[in-house]
C-alpha cells in the first residue's frame, strides 16, 4: 500500500502540472512562459511514472497472494516434525507481534501515514496558490536598484522612449519607467506621458500609494519588485490591477539618489488581471 500511495501521488503531482498548462495559463503566477514545455513534459513523465509504480505494486500483491494459495504449510511442509514446527512457528510470530521485532506491526501503520502525503497534493487542486502581489512588495520593502554601469559610465537597457513621436504616449513596463528614471540624466522622460500597467499597493504611511510590477528572471523565487509612487489619486484596493497615465515628478538632485519615483496622473483606470501578472 506504501507504493500505491506513492504512485497516486506522482500521478496527482503530474496532473497537476498538465492541468495548470494545458488547459489555463495558471502556470504564469509561478514560472515564465518558456518553461511551459518543460512543466508539460514532466506532468507527463510523473503520471506515467506514477502508474507504472501502482501496476507494479498491484501485480506484486496478486503473486504474493497465489504464492501463499500453492506453498504447503505447517504439517504438509515440515513431514513428521509438521505439529512442533507448527506450533514454534506460531508462538514465534506471536512473540514477534507483542515485541514489535516483526514486521507486521510496522506494516500495518505505514499505510495510513503514507496516504497523508497526498494531502497537500490535493491541496494544489483545491486552492491554486496565486500570483505575488502586494503582500510580496510590503515585505521586500524598496524598489529594485538602478541598472549597472559601464566603462563609460552609462547604463544599458532598452525602451521605446526615444523611438516615439513628440506627444505621442508612450507605453512602459513599469521595471522600463523604473530604470529610464533611475538614469535618464538627459531627462528624456521628462513631460512625456506615459502609460504603466501594474497592481495596487498600498503604502505604510497610508499618503498615496504604488503601482507596482514584479520582475521575473525564472520563476517567482527570484522576482524583483518594481514600482512607482503615486499621490494624486484615491488609493485603490491592494492588488487590483490599474492602467495609469501620467508624467514624471522629476527628483531633486542625482537621479542615483532617489529612493523612488513618482508619477503625476492623467488619467487612471481599471483593468482585469492580465494572463502574465509579471514583467
Amino acid at each position: 500500500m506504501n507504493r500505491i500511495a506513492q504512485g497516486l501521488t506522482l500521478v496527482l503531482l503530474g496532473a497537476a502540472a498538465l492541468t495548470s498548462t494545458v488547459p489555463t495559463d495558471l502556470y504564469l503566477n509561478w514560472v515564465k512562459p518558456g518553461f511551459g514545455p518543460f512543466l508539460i513534459a514532466a506532468g507527463v513523465v510523473m503520471v506515467l511514472l506514477g502508474v507504472l509504480v501502482i501496476v507494479a505494486e498491484l501485480r506484486g500483491g496478486d503473486q504474493a497472494l497465489d504464492q501463499e494459495d500453492v506453498v504447503p504449510s505447517g504439517a504438509a511442509a515440515a513431514g513428521d516434525d509438521g505439529p512442533a514446527r507448527s506450533e514454534l512457528d506460531h508462538a514465534a510470530a506471536e512473540y514477534a507481534g507483542h515485541t514489535g521485532d516483526g514486521h507486521g506491526h510496522d506494516h500495518e501503520r505505514a499505510p495510513g501515514v503514507a496516504w497523508l502525503l497526498l494531502l497537500p497534493v490535493l491541496a494544489v487542486f483545491v486552492v491554486a496558490p496565486p500570483a505575488l502581489g502586494s503582500y510580496t512588495v510590503e515585505s521586500t520593502g524598496g524598489s529594485s536598484g538602478p541598472p549597472p554601469r559601464d566603462e563609460n559610465g552609462s547604463s544599458r537597457f532598452t525602451d521605446n522612449l526615444s523611438e516615439a513621436a513628440p506627444g505621442e504616449v508612450v507605453e512602459l513596463d513599469v521595471q522600463q519607467f523604473v530604470m529610464r528614471a533611475w538614469v535618464d540624466e538627459e531627462r528624456e522622460l521628462a513631460d512625456r506621458e506615459v502609460e504603466l500597467t501594474g497592481f495596487a499597493v498600498p503604502t505604510e504611511d497610508g499618503e498615496g500609494w504604488y503601482l507596482a510590477r514584479l520582475q521575473m528572471a525564472c520563476c517567482a523565487a527570484d522576482a524583483v519588485v518594481n514600482k512607482v509612487l503615486i499621490t494624486d489619486h484615491p488609493a485603490p484596493e491592494a492588488d487590483t490591477w490599474w492602467k495609469v497615465r501620467g508624467t514624471w515628478v522629476e527628483p531633486e538632485g542625482e537621479l542615483y539618489d532617489a529612493s523612488e519615483h513618482e508619477i503625476d496622473t492623467s488619467s487612471v483606470e481599471a483593468v482585469t488581471d492580465p494572463p502574465d501578472p509579471y514583467e
